[in-house]
């Protein structure tokens, strides 16, 4: 039996803390595991050694049978780590510790967390905890938690939570929407077993359609999405995260690390295991629910018809699409002359679709039908207030069949056509936003090709896991995503000693150097000591130029006073030198070709606490962090997921040329991206990479500056 089986499929169970008192958890936990019928053998402990519940009890944890499968503790906290010592004499398997009292309270309780680990696996014992509610396993009927209340539906929906008050909150609100439950887990302080190693185990398990996962903080996130990806090529997977606030953002140096915060980070490396993440309670729930009833079926196309006979709440639902990233694609004229045909004169036939309230019942089924035979629609929403006629619903549930595409409904005063539609295993959501959001979802967990970045693109040479550095983690023995590495570069002896004995920012010349190794392509420029050797420099470049310090400590240069642009001949320079002198003293000045017109980019890269080296494009320049338009990767990064960032947000029309601005030609900031990743994950010690701005110009792009953070060995 392995050690999450004896967790989750026990043949025998001891509970500790059992009290006579039914206003005690240690009454209802036994109270819970007998009432769900637990068919193996159950062994309370209290010191009477009484009989409770009807159960015979043993006096002390020594008394009990060698080679117990799961032991629920329920004791306090002081007395926890001589009953899990015993527990390990015994040669128990797993305990679960429902005890509250230890690393989350303060230092005291963390030394005593790692003193009851070590004598757990010392002698092989898996704990589960401290400061949780238990384990809930239906194919066992194992009811381990302290929930008595449980709902009795059963289903493939299996549960990890770092709460266990919010892990109940799921429990709970599945079983009112008719959802069961097949495993639950409350991994609270993730002492030993964690959320990666219980995701990892669902992934293979038969009795696991779909997990949720209520998540706070991960130890070791490349682990996590390492099992995530594992899951996901099998069933969805679907987070809430909690705590994005500011608060979680670590201090930073550059535009980058600014940007690239924590939750930030989070929805990058989701997105990379292929993980449904929700954003709020309401949309969780959406999902799973809708994941459910989908099964393994999913869309062809983030495109969806609007089919009503509401006209305002369907526009509604139009615009929630579109801000969701889904497209609402007119249909060609020939549907909309068949629609014409069938519809009202003054009905809507371009989509959203409004058959009107006027529309013949008889013809909802036929309308319905020439909408998802369209190819350029993957699903709908349905949208139905207040006219309650059971031929709308049957028309949406028999297209749906017939043509094999997914359907969510919004439903208001109509409740035939709500029942109608759930019998046809068509959700049904409260709001028009919510059902486009749980129909995004669909989408969402569709599976997608392996490669680097999960979208495809040219595999590179890897390396076995305990080989590679810098990739999450503390240790050679990290898990890792099975995701390929790229080689380092070849660098010079001085930019290797650079590496090597730095703290803090690298000068600006090495940076330079560091990163054109990457492929970065920088502006013509010289380095100049003092005004007149700037002057001359300027003369060999060419006008116009721009001046700006290099001096250490020196991250946002135009705050301090300390660029100069258009400057036009070698007194300019020289005047300029000067002014920079006086905001930055002891600075050297860095004279470069001025590039432009263009448009400003933001390129960058930092090294997160969690999930290692993560890529950053944005709107770059002055505005970066005004504008905060951000796209993040986990690195690696491959040429066609540079390729994605580089299009998100408003960076597609700025690099398409609007207004006469250049238009992006070659494919120079694809490979400045790619080559970020790249040096992160060679170089460990890197922490923090910023080029702000990459100006493209003339068709091509061009870094006009860098900085490269070096932090302490093993940092």
């Amino acid at each position: 039996m392995s050690d999450l089986e004896a967790l989750f499929s026990p043949r025998s169970v001891a509970v500790l803390g059992v009290s006579r008192n039914p206003a005690k958890l240690g009454f209802r936990l036994l109270q819970n595991l007998k009432e769900r019928g637990f068919p193996g053998a159950i062994h309370p402990v209290n010191p009477s050694g009484e009989s409770i519940l009807g159960l015979v009890t043993v006096p002390a944890v020594e008394a009990l049978p060698e080679g117990i499968d799961l032991a629920l503790v329920s004791l306090p906290a002081p007395a926890v780590p001589d009953a899990i010592r015993a527990l390990a004499a015994r040669h128990a398997r797993a305990a679960v510790i429902l005890s509250s009292g230890f690393g989350e309270v303060d230092e005291e309780g963390s030394r005593v967390q790692a003193d009851l680990l070590g004598a757990a696996r010392a002698a092989g014992l898996r704990l589960v905890g401290p400061n949780c509610m238990g384990v809930y396993s239906a194919p066992a009927d194992l009811n381990g938690t302290y929930f008595w209340d449980l709902p009795a539906v059963r289903g493939g929906v299996s549960i990890v939570s770092q709460s266990g008050a919010y892990g109940g909150l799921i429990f709970r609100h599945l079983g009112s929407r008719g959802l069961g439950v097949s495993r639950f887990l409350s991994v609270g302080n993730q002492a030993d077993v964690d959320l990666a190693e219980v995701l990892d185990y669902l992934a293979d398990d038969p009795e696991t359609t779909l997990v949720a996962c209520f998540v706070e903080a991960l130890r070791d996130g490349r682990a996590f999405l390492a099992a995530a990806a594992r899951a996901t090529a099998r069933k969805p997977v679907v987070v809430l995260k909690g705590g994005r606030s500011d608060a979680g953002r670590r201090a930073a140096g550059s535009h980058t690390g600014a940007l690239a915060g924590a939750y930030e980070t989070y929805r990058a490396a989701f997105r990379r295991a292929n993980v449904v993440l929700a954003e709020e309670t309401e949309e969780f729930f959406d999902a799973i629910e809708t994941l459910v009833l989908a099964g393994d079926r999913r869309p062809a196309a983030p495109s969806l018809a609007v089919i009503t006979v509401s006209g305002g709440p369907s526009v509604v639902a139009a615009d929630a699409a579109e801000r969701a990233g889904l497209a609402v694609p007119a249909l060609d004229e020939g549907t909309r002359a068949a629609l014409r045909a069938l519809l009202p004169p003054f009905a809507a036939v371009g989509n959203p679709v409004d058959l009107t309230p006027q529309v013949d019942p008889g013809r909802i089924a036929a309308a319905v039908g020439l909408v998802l035979d369209q190819p350029a629609v993957a699903g709908a929403v349905a949208v139905n207030v207040g006219l309650d006629i059971a031929e709308f619903a049957d028309g949406i549930v028999g297209a749906a069949k017939a043509t094999g595409k997914l359907v969510v409904a919004f439903v208001a005063d109509a409740p035939e056509v709500a029942a109608r539609l759930r019998a046809g295993a068509v959700p049904v959501l409260p709001s028009p936003e919510r059902a486009v959001r749980a129909w995004r979802a669909l989408w969402n967990a569709r599976p997608r090709p392996s490669g680097v970045g999960g979208t495809g693109g040219t595999p590179r040479a890897s390396l076995p896991v305990g080989e590679r550095t810098g990739v999450g983690g503390t240790s050679g023995a990290s898990v890792v995503p099975s995701e390929d590495v790229p080689p380092a570069r070849v660098l010079t002896l001085e930019l290797r000693r650079a590496l090597d004995e730095t703290r803090g920012a690298l000068p600006y010349a090495l940076a330079r150097g560091l990163l054109e190794a990457y492929g970065v392509r920088f502006c013509r420029e010289a380095v100049a000591a003092t005004p007149e050797e700037a002057a001359r420099a300027a003369e060999a470049i060419g006008f116009p130029v721009v001046v700006k310090a290099d001096a250490e400590g020196l991250s946002h240069k135009t705050e301090a006073g300390a660029v100069r642009t258009g400057l036009d001949d070698a007194a300019a320079v020289s005047t300029a030198c000067r002014a920079i002198a006086r905001a930055v003293p002891r600075a050297r000045f860095v004279v470069q070709a001025e590039v432009g017109p263009g448009v400003e980019i933001l390129v960058g890269g930092r090294r997160d606490e969690v999930f290692g080296p993560v890529v950053v494009a944005g709107v770059g320049g002055i505005l970066t962090e005004v504008i905060r338009d951000v796209s993040l990767r986990l690195a690696p990064v491959d040429e066609e997921e540079a390729d994605e960032m580089l299009r998100e947000g408003p960076r597609a029309r700025l690099l398409g040329g609007p207004r006469g601005l250049p238009r992006l030609e070659d494919d120079s900031l694809r490979r400045a991206v790619v080559g970020i990743g790249d040096l992160l994950l060679a170089e460990p010690r890197i922490l923090e990479v910023d080029h702000n701005p990459v100006i493209v110009a003339a068709g091509t792009s061009y870094a006009v500056d860098a900085l490269v953070v070096v932090g302490e060995p093993g940092a």
